[in-house]
């Protein structure tokens, strides 16, 4: 008797799941519960339980194949007629060279699904890179006025509203090409990276132009605690129209960051550090000053839209309460 295992459903929209990893192998002996591979819908990686005891039987997709919802993917058997991993490995002649191999890691699960999605986007997109600098002294002010009153922003929830209105002037870079055609966006939705040590999540916040500081703080305070918590889910990270890369915390300067397909665009914020500058006035002041780094896709648009997009998000950063509040 065999019990089969088939490809879960693991969202309301999920049609297929790819398996991107085999953590055990043909003839394994196999606990209930036990994990037996990891797969991914889209972005995000998923495990897949056994749901009995017993040994593992033939592997019928491969890793790297995707296959639909409901598809059988192996069985449990009661008994093991294929030599389990252990056995075969003593067979297997080990290969060595005058390298030391400190580790070996699997190019797997969901490092192996970001890094086909970025190769397509580096392969199919031609990108560019504009980079900038924005004085942001009248935002800390801001942070700091609305912490005064039990208000906690953060600068990524600001630089989500200023992105946002910013896409607002200028909508090609709210866009992407589907089907041969230019598609610009009325919702500004607007994709956050959160990196944890082995893998990066884009939860996206939808419908940004009519959200104020306030609600985008709450809608992106709750998406990032499910990824630090590991149950984000593929649907919320879907339907992005844009993103942003906020690496301001790592002290980092310039990051030249790859757009997410389709995307079109892609803006990239570098660490906050004080600078000498000369005033209109011709006066030395102290000043805020971040980098602003933009990449778009030059199917879309050429370079004019993009500086015209930078020099307006740095009004915004100098004049914040003129615009977003």
């Amino acid at each position: 008797m065999s019990v089969e295992v088939n490809m879960p459903r693991l969202g309301m929209t999920m049609k297929q799941g790819t398996i991107v990893n085999w953590l055990k192998s043909e003839g394994d002996p196999i606990k209930k519960g036990e994990t037996l591979a990891e797969i991914t819908s889209d972005k995000t990686a998923y495990e897949i339980d056994s749901p009995s005891e017993g040994y593992l039987g033939e592997l019928l997709v491969s890793e790297g194949d995707s296959v639909d919802v409901g598809t059988v993917i192996t069985h449990i058997e009661e008994e093991s007629s294929i030599k389990t991993s252990s056995e075969t490995s003593k067979e297997k002649k080990e290969v060595t060279d005058s390298k030391e191999v400190l580790e070996k890691i699997p190019y797997s699960g969901i490092r192996k699904t970001i890094g086909d999605r970025m190769k397509s986007s580096i392969q199919n997109q031609p990108q560019g890179t504009m980079t900038t600098k924005a004085d942001i002294s009248k935002v800390l002010d801001l942070k700091k006025e609305y912490s005064e009153k039990n208000m906690k922003l953060s600068l990524t929830d600001i630089f989500i509203k200023v992105t946002a209105c910013a896409l607002s002037e200028y909508p090609i870079l709210n866009s992407a090409i589907v089907d041969d055609m230019i598609v610009k966006y009325r919702s500004i939705n607007i994709g956050v990276g959160v990196g944890l040590d082995d893998s990066l999540y884009v939860p996206v916040i939808e419908n940004v132009q009519d959200k104020d500081l306030i609600e985008i703080s709450q809608d992106f305070k709750n998406l990032a605690k499910k990824v630090l918590d590991k149950t984000i889910t593929n649907e919320e990270m879907k339907n992005g129209t844009f993103t942003i890369s906020n690496m301001g915390m790592y002290d980092v300067d310039v990051v030249t960051a790859i757009i997410n397909p389709p995307q079109s665009a892609i803006l990239s914020i570098g660490t906050s550090r004080k600078e000498l500058v000369l005033n209109d006035n011709d006066e030395t002041e102290v000043k805020n000053v971040t980098t602003l780094s933009l990449t778009a896709d030059h199917r879309v648009t050429d370079g004019i839209p993009v500086v015209k997009f930078l020099a307006y998000m740095k009004k915004i950063l100098e004049n914040p309460k003129d615009y977003i509040l």
